[in-house]
């Protein structure tokens, strides 16, 4: 029989030792996760915020690959036209985008009172005046065709028809979504998007590939919303049940339109840059910028689907006099944590993504990429409290983006010599933006405040 040692023993017990605390960390790492997904299971905020997200990314992902696979199957020529009209209807899409949002509004207000059938008024008659909205727009960009195929360069006028049918189906679809989103069907509504965005990869993938080039990735748009159309609308069938009370829907219009103002002033703040960098700067410094923009964007992209869940909350939640802050709070950090992750990856690893992505192509691009996702979290934060306000009626919080638009497109138009110029301003407008959400955040507080003052007496 051989002895152990001293020093075998010396060994055996550091072996020991070693699994011990193995187990140990694997064990604390483990109630970590545990713990995390018993708050995310428990808080509703938290789950649907994050399914969203989750839904937001396989969405977006499913859109870059309808992006490559166009820029991979149509000539240089032909995806430049279908870039162009799709850019075209990015912007007109701000309106559907401000339909939306009121449909959502509305929706949980009616929700919070428990009267479905007035949602299901809400529903037809927004349907109604969508679609006359879209037809009345439909009509006036075709009379304008002209012109604007002349500006885009385009001498075939169909393209911009099948595109202007699409507005038609987007303005409609915004209601379906808005009532999804107010009545909180976030699952119907997360594969909703998904859908939408495999059904357009698959259609205008096919149709190009049998020969129909920009026709078929117009066409993609259309068909695939016009099958999301219908299958939200059998998301919404329960309404009918649930009957039509007509009602007076007061103050809809002015909501809309000052949700539109906010949207369309959020939209130029982080758009405006890469247009006027176009216009001011060298093409070979615009395409260094316009990948700092596209990378430095997921930062405010990633956390969108926390604005989607925490709208109708605390909408309803106002509604009903209860605490609505708490839900701001969970989504502030959401966000900041999502924001915050990509922001920190950039600080990090810029030089080894922009190397991996495209080698030495874009030499500008890694000095500035962190600098410039800040400002994306900036303006990330800012968007949780423009919605936050306007799901509390707090509708002149547009006014305050007016005025950070403003001073944007003042700096920029003064300072624009070279990229680090144009990212120190986005930086700037990005702080203004969130600092000129504090008088309406102050309001509330008092708001608040005297609300429980008058229920203590």
């Amino acid at each position: 029989m051989g002895q152990v040692t001293p020093q075998r023993s010396n060994h055996l017990t550091n072996e020991l030792v070693v699994v011990i605390l193995k187990a140990r960390r694997q064990e604390m790492i483990l109630g970590v996760l545990t713990s995390i997904k018993a708050r995310v299971l428990s808080d509703d905020m938290t789950r649907h915020g994050t399914i969203m997200v989750a839904f937001g990314l396989v969405a977006g992902l499913v859109n870059y690959l309808f992006q490559l696979t166009m820029g991979i199957m149509l000539t240089s020529a032909q995806y430049g036209t279908l870039y162009s009209l799709l850019s075209l209807l990015g912007i007109v899409s701000i309106f559907s985008s401000a339909i939306h949002t009121s449909v959502t509004k509305f929706a949980s207000k009616f929700k919070a009172q428990g009267k479905l059938n007035m949602v299901n008024y809400l529903w037809r008659f927004s349907l109604k005046r969508s679609l006359l909205f879209g037809l009345a727009g439909f009509l006036v960009l075709s009379l304008l065709s002209p012109l604007i195929s002349r500006f885009l360069n385009m001498d075939n006028y169909w393209y911009l028809i099948i595109l202007l049918l699409s507005l038609i189906v987007t303005f409609v679809l915004a209601v379906n979504y808005g009532i999804l989103r107010g009545l909180q069907r976030f699952l119907p509504l997360g594969y909703s998007n998904v859908l939408n965005a495999i059904m357009k990869l698959s259609v205008a993938a096919l149709l190009v590939y049998l020969g129909l080039g920009v026709y078929g990735g117009l066409l993609g748009l259309l068909i695939a919303g016009l099958i999301v159309l219908t299958v939200t609308r059998l998301f919404l069938k329960d309404l009918a049940g649930a009957g039509s009370e007509k009602v007076e829907i007061s103050g809809l219009h002015s909501y809309a339109g000052l949700t539109l103002l906010a949207i369309a002033t959020f939209t130029v703040l982080t758009n405006i840059d890469v247009i006027l960098v176009k216009h001011y700067l060298s093409p070979d410094i615009t395409g260094n910028y316009s990948v700092i923009a596209v990378l430095g964007k997921i930062a405010l992209i990633a956390p969108g689907g926390i604005v989607i869940a925490m709208f109708p909350k605390t909408s309803e939640l106002f509604e009903t006099n209860s605490a609505h802050r708490p839900a701001l709070l969970k989504a502030i950090l959401l966000t900041l944590l999502l924001a915050g992750g990509a922001v920190m990856i950039y600080w990090l690893f810029s030089e080894f993504i922009v190397n991996f992505l495209f080698g030495d192509k874009y030499p500008l691009v890694t000095p500035y990429l962190f600098k410039y996702s800040i400002a994306m979290l900036l303006f990330a934060t800012s968007y949780v409290l423009m919605n936050y306000f306007l799901s509390l009626n707090q509708t002149k919080v547009a006014y305050s983006f007016v005025v950070a638009m403003l001073l944007q497109l003042s700096l920029i138009i003064s300072f624009h010599s070279n990229i680090a110029q144009i990212v120190n301003i986005m930086v700037i407008s990005g702080a203004l933006s969130v600092v000129l959400m504090l008088p309406f955040y102050l309001k509330m507080r008092r708001d608040h405040l005297r609300l429980l003052a008058a229920k203590s007496q």
